[in-house]
């Protein structure tokens, strides 16, 4: 008899009550999803309810949903189970990694005559910064991003293998529809934080304070004023997140499951997101001058108006790739950093 060893994190590691254990199989004939069914009938249904929105990694190699039932275990080879929170805390640790260019990349996509957003200090410096001071403008509303980041993170995860477990469809289709839903839900974390992170990245208000700043948007706008531009983020992030699970998912078919190493994960991962970045990009410029237009009256108006103005002031089609390349340069590293955290928590927990 074979054996492989489970790791367990987080929520499943207190269901099982131990960090790990070793299961016996069949070599060669036992796959994820038998593998599945032993835990759940020794775990009972809870654990079955948090295993349908975890990832599966073998030997550290992550496993997709759909692949499950076609990845065939083999002896003395670890499984590790990660629930959601453990991707959140990967995302976590990207964003405060590669923060300086999410704010660079905001302060170009709102830079036009009548508003000139420096891109290494604040609007208004009074005296001249220092470097330093220039240097820490760029973390400007990275406690909201970081605040908002893991709830949003985790219902997207949770939201996104939900869905998937519903769908009997193609793999392409599962995956799109899938992340469509994912950011509905997670746009409920993900929308305020964008309007109050956004604000503060270009520091057009007095009120330099994430708390004064909620409390100005309450006060003059009321709940709605958080959600500013949720149906634009969502219009932005749907063609994003498509995009980004057709072509990563077509590009990792391209080598067969025993040869989709870290390094191809990594790869099409980089692939992927530059051409996610390149189709979302001129709805987010619109988006983003939306969600600040409290602080600048051109950008007042409405989604279609801002359109109308970048048209026809700022140079046509060129006005819709601003900040373009410093996306590309935030969305790579971003992808990058998160998958390496998360192989850096399984190696911390075996």
């Amino acid at each position: 008899m074979s054996q492989v060893r489970v790791l367990y994190f987080a929520g499943i590691k207190d269901i099982t009550g131990k960090e790990h254990e070793s299961i016996d199989i069949i070599d060669d004939q036992t796959t994820l999803s038998n593998l599945s069914d032993i835990l759940i009938s020794k775990y009972g249904p809870l654990f079955q309810e948090l295993l349908s929105s975890s990832m599966y990694a073998v030997n550290m190699e992550y496993i997709e949903k759909n692949n499950e039932t076609d990845t065939v275990l083999q002896d003395k080879q670890e499984v590790a189970i990660i629930p959601p929170v453990t991707s959140g805390i990967a995302a976590l640790v990207a964003r405060l990694i590669t923060y300086p260019l999410d704010t660079i990349k905001t302060r170009l996509q709102t830079r036009h005559d009548r508003h000139y957003s420096p891109i290494l200090q604040d609007s208004f410096p009074k005296p001249p910064p220092s470097s330093i001071n220039a240097f820490t403008s760029l973390y400007r509303g990275l406690g909201i991003t970081l605040l908002f980041s893991v709830p949003a993170m985790t219902l997207y995860l949770c939201t996104y293998e939900w869905v998937k477990t519903l769908l009997v469809l193609q793999p392409l289709l599962v995956h799109a529809i899938a992340g469509c839903f994912a950011e509905l839900t997670a746009g409920l974390f993900f929308t305020p934080m964008e309007v109050i992170k956004s604000q503060l990245q270009i520091d057009q208000l007095e009120t330099n304070t994430t708390w004064s700043l909620a409390c100005s948007i309450g006060r003059q706008e009321g709940l709605v004023g958080f959600y500013r531009g949720y149906w634009i983020t969502i219009a932005v992030f749907l063609p994003h997140t498509v995009t980004y699970f057709v072509v990563y998912e077509q590009l990792k078919g391209l080598w067969i499951v025993e040869d989709q190493t870290f390094i191809v994960f990594l790869l099409c991962a980089a692939v992927a997101s530059t051409l996610s970045i390149v189709v979302s990009t001129p709805l987010d410029i619109v988006k983003t001058r939306w969600q600040v237009s409290a602080q600048d009256v051109a950008f007042q108006g409405g989604p279609v108006k801002i359109a109308k103005q970048m048209w026809k002031y700022e140079g046509k089609w060129r006005a819709f790739t601003q900040g373009m390349a410093v996306r590309i340069a935030w969305g790579i590293p971003l992808t990058t950093i998160t998958m390496a955290v998360f192989e850096q928590l399984i190696h911390l927990h075996k």
